[in-house]
């Protein structure tokens, strides 16, 4: 066989068993320790958890909506196989139903603690330590026509602290992600989000950020030190399109990242946006937030 066969072979298999084509793997920076770089990932009928383990994703964060529902058979099947993977879930979104009613008239406490009880232990079935308050459960933030608002934000409070009890028990942290004013009524910002938080009082309710939306909001970086230290992971892409990140000065990563580092931020990043061919721009993307991550988390300050 001659050397290039040989060659093609080593290429084949190396793209076909890591997922990274040849050549790709000795350019990606390794992990930064306290700052793992995972992917947001749906799960059924598809293949993502897995091309997360094949690319170098450090850890899962599920989408569950579609999942916690399953029969429970199917849901069994699901759980072995993202065990199987033998990547770390540490989160999740959508763990609620969308039109779960939790402010407004005639909200059924009883059952809405029922769904949030099975919901959970669902939930932690697959891992997972955080579930995230944003994505998919706008709809329950929404201030009925004609309802009082401040009536509403108590009543979001009284369930997030009931939940929370909850939550506890199966050892997760709640993330409320502040969501636009556009998919939303309550919790628009990072400043209201933070707000929220410290009413609620409860040590497992903590923040989760996205940085396009926050870059939409238009706040300032002071409010990310504020609240660093009770952020708890972070979702990330290239507000510009909605993509994968693909450099380091595509937005200004930079001082968002020094804006973590100056509140004491430690957690994760979760890539959360379209990724076109994953093979290519999931190592790109991995590149990039980690060499931010030791130049803006580790290095500056030090």
């Amino acid at each position: 066989m001659s050397s290039n066969q040989l060659s093609f072979l080593a290429a084949f298999f190396l793209f076909f068993t890591v997922g990274v084509p040849a050549g790709e793997t000795s350019k990606v920076p390794p992990p930064v320790p306290g700052y793992p770089i995972g992917r947001c990932v749906q799960v059924l009928n598809v293949t993502t958890p897995e091309e997360a383990k094949q690319i170098g994703f450090e850890y899962l964060e599920l989408a569950l909506q579609n999942l916690l529902p399953l029969p429970d058979e199917e849901f069994a099947k699901q759980v072995a196989r993202i065990r199987g993977i033998g990547l770390p879930v540490l989160s999740g979104y959508g763990f609620l139903p969308g039109d779960l009613k939790v402010i407004g008239t005639n909200v059924d406490n009883v059952r809405v603690d029922e769904v949030v009880r099975r919901s959970l232990s669902r939930a932690k079935q697959f891992g997972l330590g955080m579930v995230v308050y944003g994505n998919s459960l706008t709809g329950t933030r929404k201030v009925p026509p004609g309802f009082s608002r401040e009536t509403a934000h108590k009543q979001f409070a009284d369930f997030i602290r009931r939940a929370a009890v909850e939550a506890e028990k199966q050892e997760i942290t709640i993330l409320i992600q502040p969501m636009p004013r556009e998919s939303t009524d309550l919790i628009n910002t990072v400043a209201e989000a933070l707000a929220f938080v410290d009413e609620v009082g409860r040590p497992n309710v903590r923040l989760l950020v996205e940085y396009s939306k926050f870059v939409q909001s238009k706040e300032d970086l002071a409010i990310i030190r504020r609240a660093a230290a009770r952020i708890r992971q972070i979702e990330i892409q290239n507000p510009s399109g909605w993509v994968y990140p693909a450099s380091a000065d595509e937005a200004d990563y930079a001082s968002f990242f020094r804006a973590l580092k100056q509140g004491g931020y430690r957690g994760g990043f979760s890539i959360h946006g379209r990724p076109g061919d994953v093979f290519v721009n999931g190592p790109l993307a991995i590149t990039v937030l980690r060499t931010l991550a030791a130049e803006h988390l580790v290095k500056a300050g030090e």
